[in-house]
């Protein structure tokens, strides 16, 4: 009773939790606005979607743990001399302080762009909405208008079958 997987067609490809792993779609109103990025704001927009990501903290995490012990227990401990950042780790604060420092303003640039982005899919919509909203009322209007003919064509078609009846030509 053991059930096999290929059997069952074949399964949905897992996305990457790795945000640089696979191009990101661009919407077609959005397709010129990327186009037409700065270096800048091609390279705010990649550390913007690293420095945003499980991965990046996951690592980060990692990093700041691997200071430490080195600094508490390696360097300390092991090699029995005086540590290069001991406890309050004044310089692993600088750097994460610098770190912050740069990263922040970064993702600022990205956040403004995404902004604008945002702000050129709202116009998008509209403008397809408004379009929407256009077609509708002119179908809504043509709907009226055979409405209108086809209680015109029963009624004269009444009116030919009350003068066929009683016996009145038809013209």
């Amino acid at each position: 009773m053991a059930a096999t997987t290929a059997s069952s067609g074949p399964r949905p490809q897992r996305s990457s939790w790795f945000p640089w792993r696979h191009p990101r779609h661009v919407h077609p109103a959005l397709q010129a606005a990327h186009d037409e990025r700065t270096t800048g704001e091609r390279v705010a927009d990649e550390i913007a979607s690293f420095g945003g990501s499980w991965p990046f903290i996951f690592i980060f995490i990692g990093l700041i743990a691997l200071w430490i012990l080195i600094n508490t227990l390696l360097i300390q401990h092991v090699l029995s001399s005086r540590p290069f950042d001991p406890y309050p780790y004044i310089a692993l604060n600088l750097v994460l302080s610098g770190l912050a420092g740069i990263q922040a303003p970064i993702i600022m640039m990205s956040q403004n762009r995404a902004a604008a982005r945002d702000e050129i899919l709202a116009s998008h919509h509209y403008n397809e909405t408004h379009s929407v909203q256009q077609l509708l009322e002119s179908n809504t209007a043509l709907t009226q208008q055979v409405h209108d003919l086809t209680q015109k064509i029963h009624h004269l078609a009444e009116q030919i079958a009350a003068r066929t009846t009683s016996g009145e030509p038809t013209t």
